[in-house]
């Protein structure tokens, strides 16, 4: 599930909707944050190389501590996670297309 609730296209890591984080503490199960580098204006379609894109796994989290009452915390929690993570990412791609590195 995407906690956005829809694409960004280019603006970043918008704000998180509540429903997979409802679901998430309703089910018992953790959030398995999955981040992703950056592709606005960086994927080249029709191409044998068309860009480098970083996709990590970051450790899960557990809902078992949430309740209905602090969906909104664990919201947060979450997309602060993700936004390090995703700045880290977008850090890496830089550095290995400014080194030739792909």
């Amino acid at each position: 599930m995407f906690p956005e609730g829809t694409r960004s296209r280019g603006r970043g890591l918008l704000p998180f909707k509540t429903g997979a984080f409802h679901a998430a503490i309703a089910a018992g199960v953790p959030i398995i944050p999955v981040c992703v580098s950056n592709t606005s204006n960086k994927i080249k379609l029709n191409r044998w190389n068309n860009g480098l894109v970083i996709v990590e796994m970051l450790p899960p989290v557990d809902t078992t501590q949430f309740g209905k009452d602090n969906v909104r915390a664990l919201a947060t929690h979450c997309r602060e996670l993700m936004a390090a993570k995703i700045a880290d990412l977008d850090n890496e791609v830089a550095e290995r297309e400014a080194a030739g590195k792909q």
